[in-house]
């Protein structure tokens, strides 16, 4: 049996979101060959699973951290010191310590970065490892990293990011030559900071590539690159701007149908239509952000994640699990030089 460590004290809602959504995950899974370990208050862990039986059943271990989180505010450097005992900080040293495949948490995007590398480790010449998702373009799907985990990025960072991302883009979207894009302010090979332009001529000049120069916002959705590589600030702003377009929409037709019986009429004869687009660009769906360049699988989930969110973030970690994600990915990278920093 695989095991997976969930840090269900992490995010807004804690274990109010964390074990309902280990709920979802096992009654939708067709075939459920994981055991769990929860790292969290052991009393309200129990308290939970008198509601949820289905998680005792696929429950291996309960470790018990008491109320003891990192918080959203904490300063990701100190939780190497002083993290130790947390929720997250147990979660992911039992990964790293062999006793579990995977590890998930909601918690603090940076600390969670952090400790990740400290007590995981990095695969052989990855400086720093970057979150990514898979978001949905007109074609397919778009491989997108870094998220948030690295907000200053020098051109050296992004070129590894953007082996990362091809790697990625070759396991999961099985594409034997994705083609990867430069974020930036516009396609125009003057146009950027110097970081940028160095990663540019950089990755012009690397190997094995398929390199296509500068993408703009609009190219993330649109099916023109396999990835779409940046630093972690533009790549979060970018993330929470497209999740916040999706809300804004969805609430202003929901608001729309509701108005008359026309409208409501309407809807009713589009609903198939409108199902469909709802499912396909409700963030919540594509939750769950792989920490690649890790030598162990670690899902990050949003902040803010209910049920659905963090059934999809599990939903994540074990399918890279089954899927031997850190052997292919680690032949993938192969030959992939670090800063020396």
């Amino acid at each position: 049996m695989k095991r997976i460590a969930l840090d269900v004290m992490g995010g807004d809602l804690g274990i109010s979101a964390s074990v309902p959504g280990l709920d979802r995950y096992i009654r939708n899974c067709e075939s459920c060959d994981f055991v769990f370990d929860l790292f969290g208050n052991e009393r309200e862990i129990m308290k939970q699973l008198r509601t949820f039986p289905a998680v005792e059943k696929q429950l291996y271990s309960i470790h018990d951290t008491s109320d003891s989180v990192i918080q959203a505010s904490e300063k990701p450097a100190i939780t190497v010191k002083k993290g130790r005992g947390t929720s997250m900080f147990e979660a992911i040293a039992h990964v790293a310590n062999g006793k579990a495949d995977a590890v998930v948490s909601s918690g603090n995007t940076g600390a969670f970065m952090v400790l990740s590398k400290f007590l995981i480790g990095t695969i052989d010449g990855i400086d720093r490892p970057a979150l990514v998702s898979m978001l949905p373009n007109a074609n397919g799907k778009t491989v997108m990293l870094d998220l948030g985990a690295n907000t200053l990025c020098t051109s050296t960072k992004l070129v590894q990011f953007a082996l990362m991302g091809r790697a990625v883009a070759r396991v999961l979207l099985q594409l034997p030559s994705p083609r990867v894009g430069l974020l930036n302010i516009g396609t125009e090979r003057s146009k950027g900071t110097e970081e940028l332009e160095e990663a540019y001529t950089l990755l012009e000049n690397t190997a094995d590539i398929q390199f296509v120069g500068f993408v703009e916002g609009t190219d993330i959705t649109n099916g023109k690159v396999d990835v779409v590589v940046t630093d972690g600030f533009s790549g979060n702003v970018a993330l929470k701007t497209m999740e916040g377009t999706v809300k804004y929409i969805t609430d202003f037709m929901r608001k729309e149908f509701a108005a008359s019986v026309v409208t409501k009429i309407g809807y009713m004869l589009s609903k198939r239509v409108f199902d469909a687009l709802r499912n396909a660009i409700d963030p919540r769906v594509h939750n769950g952000a792989p920490l690649v360049g890790l030598n162990k699988v670690a899902v990050k989930s949003h902040g803010s994640s209910d049920e659905i969110r963090v059934a999809n973030a599990i939903s994540v970690a074990t399918n890279l699990v089954t899927s031997d994600f850190i052997p292919k990915i680690e032949h993938s990278l192969a030959g992939v030089h670090s800063e020396g920093k």
